[in-house]
C-alpha cells in the first residue's frame, strides 16, 4: 500500500520527493579522531572481521556511532532481534509485508544499523498488532537516510522498547531490494540460504536515536497519514 502510495508521486526527482515527505534523518557521522579511528578498527580485527564470535560485544565509545562507522567500513549487514544467542538465521518471515521482495520467505536485513536497531529493540507482546517502519534514501546516496517508526499496539510507551541485539552479518549473498521507480532506495536485502552471524551487538532503548517520534497508528489508517504524522511529530521535536 506504501509503495503504491510512493510511486504516485515520483514523478518529481527522489531528493524532491523525501524533502517534501519531510521525514527524520540524522545528521552525518562527524569526522572521528585518530584515537576512535584506532580504537574502532582495532575493536572491528579482533572481535568482527573473524566470524562466529560467541560472545555479545560491547564496542569502544557509542554504541550507534560505532554501528554507522561499522557500515561504512565493511561489507556488512545488520539484523536486529530481541533473541540472543542466534547461532544461525534461517530463511523466514514473521509477517507479512506490503511487497512481493518484502513477503518473501527469506533472511532479511539491511546496510543501515539503525533501522536494524528498530527491530532489535520492538517489544512484541500481547498488545501489540503491527509496526509502520521503514528508511528511504536516493538512489546512489544512502549516507542521507530518512526514517519514520509507528506502531500499532495498546502498550504505553514506556513498554515499546526494551534491549535487545543487533547481529552482525557478511553482506556476501544478500540481494538488495530494486529502488522504487528506479529512484529511492530501501536499505533492505535478503538472502535466500541460512546466515552465520559474524556478532551480535547489544543495544539498549537509549541508543536508539528517534525514541521520541515513534508514532501510533490504527489498522485503517493510511500509510500517507502515518507518514505525515512523523512529518509532523519530527518538526515539533
Amino acid at each position: 500500500m506504501w509503495h503504491t502510495t510512493l510511486n504516485t508521486v515520483l514523478s518529481m526527482s527522489g531528493s524532491r520527493l523525501l524533502a517534501l515527505l519531510g521525514l527524520p534523518r540524522l545528521p552525518d557521522v562527524p569526522p572521528l579522531d585518530p584515537a576512535t579511528h584506532t580504537a574502532y578498527e582495532e575493536f572491528t580485527s579482533a572481535y568482527v572481521d573473524p566470524p562466529g564470535s560467541p560472545e555479545q560485544l560491547q564496542p569502544p565509545g557509542q554504541t550507534t556511532t560505532y554501528l554507522r562507522w561499522l557500515a561504512r567500513h565493511r561489507q556488512v549487514l545488520f539484523h536486529g532481534s530481541q533473541r540472543d544467542s542466534i547461532s544461525e538465521l534461517r530463511p523466514d518471515r514473521e509477517s507479512n509485508g506490503t511487497t512481493a521482495f518484502g513477503s518473501q520467505r527469506a533472511v532479511f536485513a539491511t546496510e543501515d544499523p539503525v533501522w536494524a536497531m528498530w527491530f532489535a529493540l520492538l517489544t512484541r507482546g500481547p498488545d501489540f498488532h503491527s509496526t509502520r517502519n521503514g528508511v528511504w534514501s536516493v538512489r546512489g546516496n544512502s549516507q542521507h537516510r530518512h526514517y519514520f517508526f509507528s506502531v500499532n499496539s495498546d502498550q504505553p510507551d514506556a513498554e515499546l522498547l526494551a534491549d535487545g541485539w543487533v547481529y552482525v552479518l557478511p553482506r556476501a549473498g544478500f540481494m538488495a531490494e530494486p529502488a522504487v521507480a528506479g529512484l529511492l532506495q530501501s536499505g533492505q536485502w535478503v538472502n535466500a540460504n541460512p546466515v552465520r552471524p559474524l556478532t551480535r551487538i547489544p543495544v539498549a532503548p537509549a541508543d536508539f536515536p528517534f525514541t521520541d517520534i515513534i508514532g501510533r497508528h490504527s489498522g485503517s489508517e493510511s500509510m500517507l497519514r502515518t507518514l505525515w504524522n512523523t512529518r509532523s511529530a519530527y518538526r515539533r521535536r
